[in-house]
């Protein structure tokens, strides 16, 4: 019992899912893209109540996501010397599909490609995982998210009704092919 307790904590996660801290420049600005950690959880509910008007994940989701590190990466986006969080993306991989869990960018800071960047880079690691496709779900009224993943090369699926336990509002599947 006590390995198996042991291993949970200190499993590690397979080559493709290792992430260097890097810095990138979106639309002339510089921020850090580094793995999530437990210390940035406050500032993803900010960010989650910000954009949605809510908190679609509680503290304890948040915490259980970051444990598995095995099947999953989750990545913040910071700026400035305070290293603000200002987005977020996860993501859960296995061989049939990874599927995005959560993708959220500070409302000030929307619409400057940072949504596309933490998705492109979300698909290059599930490329590099050797997964077959990439799903997430996305709110059925949320138009301007789902304009950006048709651009990604997303096709709708499903909807899945009252997918949204805090307001009942519906989700749309989509869904990409990464064999291409």
């Amino acid at each position: 019992m006590l390995r198996k307790f042991k291993a949970w904590f200190e499993n590690t996660p397979p080559e493709a899912l290792t992430f260097a801290p890097q810095t990138v420049i979106l639309a002339q600005q510089e921020y850090q893209l580094r793995k999530m950690t437990n210390a940035d959880i406050d500032a993803a509910l900010t960010i989650e109540r910000a954009v949605y008007n809510d908190t679609p994940w509680d503290r304890v989701a948040f915490l259980s996501e970051l444990r598995k590190r095995e099947h999953s990466l989750y990545l913040v986006l910071t700026q400035g010397e305070d290293h603000l969080v200002v987005a977020f993306v996860g993501c859960w991989f296995s061989k049939a599909e990874a599927h995005i869990t959560n993708i959220a960018v500070t409302p000030g800071l929307q619409h400057r490609g940072i949504g596309r960047f933490l998705m492109q880079v979300m698909m290059a690691k599930a490329r590099d995982f050797g997964s077959d496709q990439l799903t997430l779900e996305v709110r059925v009224d949320n138009v301007i998210a789902q304009a950006l993943y048709h651009q990604l090369g997303f096709v709708d699926g499903r909807v899945k009704k009252g997918y949204y336990v805090a307001n009942h509002a519906d989700a749309l599947d989509m869904a990409r092919d990464l064999r291409d």
